[in-house]
């Protein structure tokens, strides 16, 4: 057995593998042809971390400007795949790693996601991964993603919460400094999810958020929200926001209903208020998806069933 080279084009780095006497040719591409990505997940969707419902955000996301998608290909054949987001704030997404199970192990996840990172150029870049996953935790870690907290997450419909809302305790004249005082920012370090996406929370961008009216406080309780709506692909439920539905050319899905999301800081651990809040904004939606970190010692307190999600990752230029 012999250590070949492989060269990736065009980008320009090595990789040796010990592959005897078959010499591979990678390419790393950007293309909006999904046909192949759904080849790909369609023969890895037995796998644990793979989420086959991606590939139908592949199909949403192809026809969008800030949207990047690149293969990486052997003789024209998809072997591994990755998406990017120019999101909201210049935040930049992450998503849809996949690697053909016999191309493992050989650094091309790798090349995927430095390719990504160099295209995305964005101050602050996230992705998800499950804290099971050790081989994609260690790669993300060398490529100095840094976990920050893992998601906890709350579904809320109507009918299981009726509470008082008290009109007087509502007030939108919140300051910078007293969210970064509440529990929760230091704990999320300033990250919220608005339209499902983490975004950086700074004051220019608290401002923006505040001036739009996504910002409240109610007792002692401060949220940031998000109107989205519930999409239904093929089957998948996902939550878009007005950012996202607004940039898909082509929409290959149904609107389902509304959405608030909710991202909770507390300036005092109350859960009546938080519970009364939510109450007042399911008027306005047909669910609540409250956003959290798995530590949030006030919802742990509400009768409601939670979700430990993922793992929020950073990558901070």
């Amino acid at each position: 057995m012999k250590w070949l080279r492989i060269i990736i084009e065009p980008y320009s780095s090595l990789l040796f593998v010990n592959l005897g006497v078959l010499v591979l040719n990678i390419d790393i591409v950007m293309s909006r042809d999904v046909t192949p990505i759904f080849k790909l997940y369609d023969m890895h969707s037995d796998e644990r971390f793979v989420y086959v419902g991606d590939r139908y955000l592949y199909n949403v996301f192809k026809s969008m400007d800030i949207c990047k998608i690149f293969q990486a290909k052997i003789n024209n054949e998809t072997i591994g795949c990755i998406y990017t987001l120019e999101y909201m704030y210049s935040c930049g997404w992450i998503g849809g790693l996949l690697v053909h199970r016999r191309f493992r192990h050989q650094g091309i996840g790798r090349e995927l996601v430095e390719r990504a990172i160099n295209s995305l150029k964005t101050p602050y870049t996230y992705l998800f991964v499950e804290p099971e996953n050790t081989i994609g935790l260690r790669l993300f870690r060398k490529l100095d993603f840094k976990p920050i907290y893992r998601r906890l997450i709350y579904t809320i419909h109507p009918t299981i919460l009726q509470c008082k809302f008290k009109q007087f305790k509502v007030t939108y004249d919140v300051e910078f400094e007293e969210l970064v005082r509440a529990l929760g920012f230091k704990e999320r370090k300033g990250i919220v999810n608005l339209g499902y996406y983490p975004i950086k929370i700074n004051e220019e961008v608290f401002n923006d958020l505040r001036d739009r009216g996504k910002v409240m406080k109610y007792g002692s309780i401060i949220v940031i929200i998000e109107k989205s709506h519930s999409i239904d692909v093929n089957g998948y439920e996902f939550i878009f926001n007005k950012y996202i539905l607004e940039k898909v050319k082509h929409p290959p899905y149904k609107v389902q209903g509304k959405v608030v999301e909710v991202n909770p800081f507390y300036i005092k651990q109350n859960a009546t208020d938080l519970l009364e809040l939510l109450s007042y904004l399911l008027r306005e939606a047909d669910k609540i998806m409250l956003w959290t970190w798995g530590d949030d010692p006030v919802t742990h307190s509400m009768p409601f069933k939670e979700v430990l999600g993922a793992l929020v990752m950073e990558l901070a230029i």
